[in-house]
């Protein structure tokens, strides 16, 4: 077993074949979770200098060798806690690592921080309720003091009434689903909103945290709902493509977003979905991870543009908190996992910014490509990454960063105008086993729902062939790789340095 520095060298020797690594590294492992101790700071500068060499790269086991020697560095620094120079040596160094490492090394050091993130929190899990209180509309406008007679706009599922600066959302639960995320929804505001306004703007709740309201006009999605007060900047979106919002607002307005989605981290509560990520939302009722997009694997991201549509945050700050998560309720390395989904959509959101300003292709039968590279502008897309990643890090550690370095962010903001930029993935295909799941009416709808005339969607076959369709803009060839693979790179790292640097924090 090892027990010293000297073994440490003995078995990491340049001389030793690589299985032999591979074996040692295990041994390590276990030796080190007996007793962190016996890592020392020469023990420590080997196994760096082993992460830092890249000949092992094209090994089919190389992210588990790296992954496990990274990972004797942070368990162990998680055992001897934050104050022990150790700890230091270690997490500083694979910091460093992590911003210049490419490969199985780079996805291995990232990964390996995922023992360090939060597992508490201060906040009480809410508690949520599917009986709701019977209330009138007429109730909630007076409470909110608006005319019984003022008109609402609709939002989506949501009604809007709005008069001198008073916003009244009546948000209702859509037929068929679970009314108790609207309750966690309405639990979450409450104690968000009397914990220091993490999230920016908190809307203040009204009445129960489930309501059966009659009176609702025509339109409604249903008559289960709950309602709020909310700033009058609510639906003010950094990347709307009727009222463009000005580049430096939407800048600190996705600058400010990171930073509370940052700051929530670190009291252990996660939003899980500022936008909504697939990787084949064709396949959705079929997979066994539904559709969702698992950034780590680096697979095709579905309509992109599409799920940056109506982000989870805006001018007043964040929304739908039906998404909430806490530290608790995770299994090991969901944390890590839920941080990269928030900074993936936080740089999305920058890109679609620049590309909602012309409007996203109708889905057709027939494929089409454009080129909307013009739109980008390059410095301020690397100004949006830059106050990502400080935004981010500022929240969950109190300090900024120096990351993303300039040949860094130029390098990804670069990569995402000519990804983002030209309509070039357009392609969905539905499988002919997949059709053979959906009846005719629900295949005939889905088909003309993706561009085809009502003719002909009669006219196809269930179950002949496949069905190509095109419904892009994505982010990769249909069941492929992602087209700009520097996203998951970008979106790693950050994370990773993110929660590194959260656990020293804590020795001041």
């Amino acid at each position: 077993m090892t027990t010293s520095a000297e073994d440490i060298e003995r078995l990491f020797s340049a001389s030793r074949g690589y299985n032999a690594l591979f074996l040692a590294a295990g041994a390590l492992e276990n030796a080190c979770d007996e007793n962190p101790e016996c890592l020392t700071e020469r023990g420590v500068r080997l196994l760096l200098d082993t992460l830092a060499d890249d000949r092992f790269e094209p090994r089919r086991t190389s992210l588990f060798f790296y992954g496990r020697l990274a990972r004797v560095l942070t368990r162990t620094a998680g055992q001897l806690g934050p104050q022990h120079p150790i700890a230091h040596m270690s997490l500083d160094g694979l910091t460093a690592l992590a911003n210049h490492a490419t490969g199985n090394r780079h996805t291995a050091i990232c990964a390996a921080c995922a023992p360090l993130a939060p597992r508490n929190t201060s906040i009480p899990q809410p508690e949520t309720t599917d009986c709701p209180t019977p209330c009138t509309c007429r109730d909630l406008l007076e409470e909110a003091g608006l005319s019984r007679y003022t008109t609402p706009t609709h939002s989506g599922r949501s009604l809007r009434y709005e008069d001198k600066g008073t916003i009244l959302v009546i948000k209702c639960a859509r037929p068929g689903e679970d009314p108790r995320g609207l309750s966690s929804e309405w639990h979450w505001m409450r104690l968000l909103g009397s914990h220091d306004s993490q999230g920016g703007h908190i809307p203040t709740p009204l009445r129960a945290p489930l309501l059966r309201i009659t009176g609702l006009p025509k339109g409604a999605a249903s008559d289960t709902a709950i309602a709020f007060l909310t700033s009058p900047t609510y639906f003010s979106y950094p990347n709307e493509p009727l009222a463009p919002m000005e580049t430096p607002l939407a800048t600190k307005v996705i600058g400010d977003a990171a930073f509370f989605f940052g700051r929530l981290a670190s009291h252990g509560i996660l939003h899980t979905a500022p936008v909504p990520l697939f990787h084949n939302r064709v396949q959705v009722d079929r997979r066994d991870d539904e559709g969702l997009y698992l950034w780590q694997k680096g697979g095709r991201l579905d309509s992109w543009l599409t799920s940056c549509r109506y982000p989870n945050f805006g001018l007043s700050g964040l929304r739908d908190f039906e998404h909430m998560k806490t530290a608790p309720e995770m299994i090991s390395g969901e944390f890590y996992r839920t941080m990269g989904d928030q900074i993936l959509s936080l740089l999305l959101v920058s890109g679609s910014h620049f590309r909602s300003l012309a409007p996203c292709p109708p889905h057709h039968p027939c494929p089409t490509e454009r080129d909307h590279r013009p739109l980008f502008d390059l410095e301020s897309l690397g100004a949006m990454l830059t106050a990502i990643a400080n935004g981010y890090h500022r929240g969950y550690t109190g300090r900024s960063t120096p990351f993303p370095h300039e040949a860094v962010r130029e390098r990804l903001a670069s990569r995402m105008i000519e990804e983002m930029g030209r309509d070039r993935h357009m392609e969905e295909i539905l499988r002919a086993r997949d059709q053979m799941t959906m009846d005719e009416a629900d295949l005939r709808n889905f088909l003309i729902d993706r561009g085809y005339s009502s003719e002909g969607a009669e006219n196809i076959p269930k179950g002949a062939a496949d069905i190509v369709l095109f419904t892009g803009p994505h982010l990769g060839r249909f069941n492929g790789k992602i087209s700009c693979p520097e996203l998951i790179e970008f979106t790693a790292t950050l994370a990773s340095i993110t929660i590194t640097n959260g656990f020293l924090a804590m020795a001041s």
